[in-house]
């Protein structure tokens, strides 16, 4: 385990994509992505090997995740999809701008390296592949829809999954904030999803 000073930072304000089923009877109603930081806990420079892990897969993760999202901005699909889509976009962004500082903080690489090891050892790349997304680009428009919300749902289930390495393992406050709230965003955007599969 590291410790190093603390450096105090200004905490960014971004859009949090929490995306809830609604109730059992109605079909799932998309909720307005409020303002707020990635991050409410102070932050420091404590840190240990599964805070690092978790920060490199989930970067890694969430830039695949943003291209496909982004796949869905000229496709003729529901507004409702679209919309979820862009949600996912931004608050992805401001997640991987604040993964990316706090692995600088802690001078720290953004992927594993020769570390690459340690990361098989918890399941290996969890991100989805760059032919899957060639796949889905590649999806004629009748089929996009259902393929996107498909493959979507797979790419933030692994996400749920790289959070609850974070959950277990992991010390430094603000990354276990980041998990936590992304084990929670992810499931309410798969259950979100699963509703327009209906």
């Amino acid at each position: 385990m590291r410790r190093l000073k603390a450096v105090p930072t200004a905490v960014p304000a971004v859009l949090v994509g929490l995306l809830l089923l609604s109730g059992c009877g109605g079909g799932p109603n998309l909720v307005a992505p409020p303002t707020g930081p990635v991050s409410t806990v102070a932050e420091t420079n404590e840190f240990n090997p599964i805070d690092v892990m978790f920060l490199q897969m989930a970067v890694a993760h969430h830039k695949a995740g943003i291209e496909i999202v982004k796949l869905a901005k000229d496709k003729s699909i529901r507004t409702d999809v679209k919309t979820l889509a862009a949600a996912i976009e931004v608050t992805q962004l401001s997640e991987v701008d604040s993964m990316l500082k706090w692995l600088r903080d802690w001078k720290q690489p953004e992927s594993p390296g020769t570390d690459a090891q340690l990361h098989a050892n918890h399941g290996g790349d969890h991100s989805t592949s760059p032919e899957a997304i060639a796949a889905l680009a590649a999806t004629g428009p009748g089929e996009f829809e259902k393929a996107f919300l498909n493959l979507l749902i797979a790419h933030q289930h692994n996400a749920v999954e790289i959070a609850k390495f974070e959950r277990e393992g992991g010390i430094n406050p603000q990354s276990k904030a980041l998990a936590e709230r992304i084990f929670h965003s992810r499931t309410g955007q798969i259950s979100q999803m699963l509703g327009y599969l209906d």
